[in-house]
């Protein structure tokens, strides 16, 4: 039972110093490091995507024993999820507060706190933003600590970029990292791949990654 309601979410080892904090993601940081020591038993945390909700919840995970509850998890009863000893992580919660599963997140909410364990929740958007009906949970929600992550500015961008390529081994000025900043999606997830398709074709071509070079590039990119 517990395979089909949740996942341990196996990856690679993280460490909290590897996170480049900023002043948008500090709140968010400081919170998930002072765990166990909160004033509920969950936090939410919500943010455009590719603002690193992702990558802090897989951290806290590691730090607090926590697995992922899956969507068929709200085809069972959600006292089947506490069989195993751990806390909880519910990626995209926007997919649990639909009508029909408002009965299920009230009673695994009821649960966590009668079993005195811990849940992180990510999403989007301000669970005030959703018209929860049932006054209960929608109460329940308000209630819980929310934290905003806002997307990254020009210097906290910047000082993910680096990080990024110096993880993957990519030597790359920071006036052309500035200068790919300025040009491309603005998302992390998108910043990565081009900087593995732009060291790919250098490797292949056995030149540098030079502003020239970049630049030729992404327009060939673009096109």
């Amino acid at each position: 039972m517990q395979q089909e309601v949740f996942s341990f979410h196996q990856m690679e080892r993280l460490d909290w110093n590897g996170f480049i904090e900023g002043e948008e993601n500090r709140d968010a940081i400081l919170c998930l490091i002072k765990w166990p020591d909160w004033n509920s038993n969950g936090v939410i945390i919500h943010g455009e995507s590719g603002t690193g909700k992702t990558h802090l919840a897989a951290l806290w995970a590691q730090t607090a024993n926590a697995v992922y509850v899956l969507k068929e998890s709200l085809n069972h009863d959600p006292r089947d999820l506490f069989e195993a000893e751990c806390n909880f992580v519910i990626d995209n919660f926007d997919d649990f507060l639909s009508p029909e599963r408002y009965d299920w997140m009230f009673h695994f909410l009821n649960i966590i706190k009668e079993k005195n364990k811990f849940f992180l929740m990510l999403g989007r958007l301000h669970p005030s933003l959703f018209a929860v009906e049932l006054k209960d949970l929608r109460s329940r929600l308000l209630t819980l600590p929310t934290i905003n992550i806002c997307a990254p500015k020009d210097e906290l961008l910047l000082k993910i970029s680096q990080k990024i390529a110096k993880d993957l081994e990519i030597t790359i000025s920071n006036d052309v990292l500035v200068y790919i900043l300025n040009v491309v999606d603005r998302k992390v997830s998108s910043i990565a791949n081009i900087l593995r398709v732009l060291d790919k074709l250098s490797l292949q071509q056995k030149k540098s990654l030079s502003m020239s070079f970049v630049k030729d590039h992404l327009r060939i990119l673009d096109a």
